[in-house]
C-alpha cells in the first residue's frame, strides 16, 4: 500500500455529500468501500447503480484490486512483508518469518495438562504382579530406583518393566509405559459420575465423552452435568486382565477404534466443581496410545508464540519487524502481560512502550468475537495495526454450539469470521495470527491422535497452518501442515524465560 496514492474516501472523485453518506452507512474506509456489495451500497447510500459501480471500482483500482499478470503477482509476493518469530530455524520453516497478506493458523497441544490427582488409583502389571496403588506412591517408588529429572513444568521418572491395559483392535491388552510425570497446579475439577465414582483431574485432561452417537476426546473443563462418560465394564478390574498379550511395539500391531471394543460402559456426569489444590498431579506416559483404563474402567488419557510476534512485530524491518502495533483479541484469557514484559526485556526494548503498542481486548463470546473484527476495519489503519492475533479462534463457536444439532450453525458463523479475517489480511496488508484448539480421535491409536477442531471451514482458511508440539524440556517442534507456497518440514525452536528462541546445542 505504501506506492498508493489515494488513502481516504476524500480522495476519490466522488462528491462530499456522497463521502458523508458513506461515512454514515459504515464505509468509513478505502477496504470497506472495496468490498461492499454493489446492489446494498446503492440502496443504503440512495444512488444510482452505475454509480455505486463506479465508486467501487475507483477504491478497488485504488487498493490495487485489479486483474494482474502472472509476473505482476510474482513481483508482489517477492516483495511479502514478514515477521520474525525470533527463532532463525522457525523463521526457515515459515519461509523468513510469519507473512502479511495471509492468516496463519498454530495448533498443539500448550503444556501438559493431562493430569490427575496424586490419589488417583492404577492398575498396572510389573513383572508376574499386578498392582493397584495410588499413582503418587508408583512415583515415588519408581524415583527410588531411577533417576528423577527436570521435564517440561514439573519432573519425570522413567520406567522399565511397567505395563497398563488399553484397549487394541477392539480387544483388551497390555501396553508398556515409559515414565511417570508430576506437577504442581493450583485447582483441579471434581467430577461426580452418576455410580458415585469420583474424578479429580486438571481442566485440559481429555475424556472420552459421547457425542451424537460418537465417541470424543473433551477437555474436562468443557464437560457439564448430563455429559456421558465412556468406560469399560468393572470386571476388566482383575479377573480379564490375566488374558491379555503384551505389547511391547505398537508397531507390530494393527490398530483399530476403541468403538469396535464391546464392553464399554456409559456413566453420566451428575456434578462439576472447582477444587483449591496446590499440590502435585501425576501423569502416566503411554507412547503411541496416550491413554490407559484405571482400576473403575475409566479410560483416562498455546500461546507464547503469539506474544512473541506481538512484541516482534514493533522491530524495525531491518530487525524482522514492521515497525507497528499489534491487535490482541483474547476469548480464552491466555493473555499475560508479564511474558510481553520479559520478552521486551530480552530484545534490549522498553517494556511499556511495547505494553503500550499492544492494543488488547477480552472476546467474551463468539457474537462479540465477531463483531471486534467488523468493527477493526477503521482502527487497523489509523493505529498502525500490523499484526492481528486471535487466540483462539474456535474457543467460543466450540464451546457455545456444541452437538451435532448446532453443527452446521456454527459453521456457517465460523466461516464468516474467517472470510473477515482473510479480507483484512489481504486489504490491510497485516499479518494475521490465529490459534486454535485440538481434540484427539479416539480412531486414532497409530501416530499423533490430535488434530485441529473446526473440520474442514478452517482447515482451508487459513495460508499457512502450523502444528505445534512439545519436545524435552523447554524445546518445541513445528510442523508445516498446510501451505501451498511452503515445503513440508519441521523445526525445532525453545522458549526460554526471554522469549523465543533457537535451541542452544
Amino acid at each position: 500500500m505504501s506506492d498508493i496514492k489515494i488513502k481516504r474516501l476524500e480522495d476519490l472523485s466522488i462528491s462530499p455529500a456522497v463521502v458523508s453518506k458513506l461515512r454514515e452507512a459504515g464505509y468509513r474506509t478505502l477496504e470497506a468501500l472495496a468490498a461492499a456489495n454493489i446492489n446494498e451500497l446503492a440502496t443504503v447510500i440512495g444512488i444510482p447503480l452505475p454509480t455505486a459501480q463506479r465508486i467501487v471500482n475507483q477504491a478497488r483500482e485504488a487498493l490495487g484490486l485489479r486483474f494482474k499478470t502472472a509476473l505482476e503477482v510474482k513481483k508482489e509476493r517477492l516483495g511479502i512483508k514478514k515477521i520474525t518469530t525470533g527463532s532463525r530455524n522457525l523463521d526457515g520453516l515459515l519461509g523468513g518469518g510469519v507473512e502479511i497478506k495471509t492468516i496463519t493458523e498454530l495448533f498443539g497441544e500448550y503444556g501438559t495438562g493431562k493430569c490427575f490427582a496424586k490419589d488417583t488409583e492404577v492398575v498396572y502389571y510389573s513383572g508376574d504382579e499386578i498392582y493397584i496403588e495410588a499413582i503418587e506412591e508408583m512415583y515415588i517408588k519408581y524415583r527410588n530406583s531411577s533417576k528423577e529429572e527436570v521435564y517440561d513444568d514439573g519432573f519425570l521418572v522413567r520406567v522399565s518393566n511397567l505395563y497398563v491395559p488399553t484397549i487394541i483392535e477392539g480387544s483388551l491388552a497390555i501396553v508398556k509405559s515409559s515414565g511417570i510425570y508430576k506437577e504442581v497446579v493450583s485447582d483441579l475439577l471434581e467430577i461426580k459420575l452418576d455410580d458415585n465414582t469420583t474424578l479429580r483431574i486438571t481442566a485440559r485432561h481429555p475424556m472420552l465423552v459421547v457425542t451424537d452417537g460418537y465417541l470424543k476426546w473433551c477437555p474436562a473443563k468443557y464437560l457439564r452435568p448430563g455429559d456421558i462418560i465412556v468406560g469399560v465394564r468393572r470386571s476388566v478390574k482383575l479377573n480379564e486382565l490375566g488374558n491379555l498379550r503384551y505389547v511391547d511395539n505398537l508397531k507390530e500391531v494393527g490398530l483399530d477404534s476403541i468403538a469396535l471394543f464391546n464392553g464399554l460402559t456409559y456413566r453420566s456426569v451428575k456434578d462439576i466443581e472447582v477444587m483449591r489444590y496446590n499440590d502435585y498431579v501425576y501423569d502416566l506416559i503411554v507412547p503411541k496410545v496416550h491413554y490407559f483404563i484405571d482400576p473403575n474402567g475409566l479410560i483416562l488419557h498455546n500461546t507464547q508464540l503469539c506474544h512473541q510476534l506481538s512484541v516482534n512485530v514493533q522491530l524495525p524491518m531491518e530487525k524482522g519487524g514492521l515497525a507497528g502495533r499489534a491487535l490482541y483479541i483474547d476469548s480464552e484469557g491466555t493473555f499475560r502481560w508479564e511474558r510481553v514484559e520479559a520478552m521486551a526485556r530480552g530484545l534490549g526494548l522498553n517494556p511499556d512502550e511495547v505494553m503500550e503498542n499492544i492494543i488488547y481486548i477480552r472476546a467474551v463470546n463468539s457474537d462479540h468475537q465477531i463483531a471486534i473484527v467488523d468493527e477493526i476495519m477503521e482502527l487497523i489503519p489509523k493505529e498502525n495495526i500490523r499484526l492481528l492475533v486471535i487466540d483462539s479462534v474456535t474457543g467460543h463457536f466450540r464451546a457455545e454450539y456444541p452437538g451435532r444439532e448446532n453443527l452446521a450453525l456454527r459453521q456457517q458463523k465460523l466461516n464468516r469470521h474467517l472470510h473477515q479475517l482473510n479480507r483484512i489480511a489481504d486489504m490491510y496488508d497485516i499479518a494475521v495470527v490465529v490459534t486454535n484448539q485440538v481434540m484427539a480421535r479416539p480412531d486414532v491409536f497409530y501416530g499423533d491422535p490430535t488434530q485441529a477442531v473446526g473440520g474442514h471451514i478452517l482447515a482451508h482458511a487459513p495460508g499457512v497452518r502450523v502444528q505445534l508440539r512439545r519436545s524435552r524440556g523447554s524445546r518445541r517442534i513445528a510442523r508445516i501442515v498446510d501451505a501451498p507456497h511452503l515445503p513440508e518440514g519441521e523445526a525445532v525452536f525453545a522458549i526460554t524465560e526471554v522469549g523465543i528462541k533457537d535451541v542452544e546445542e
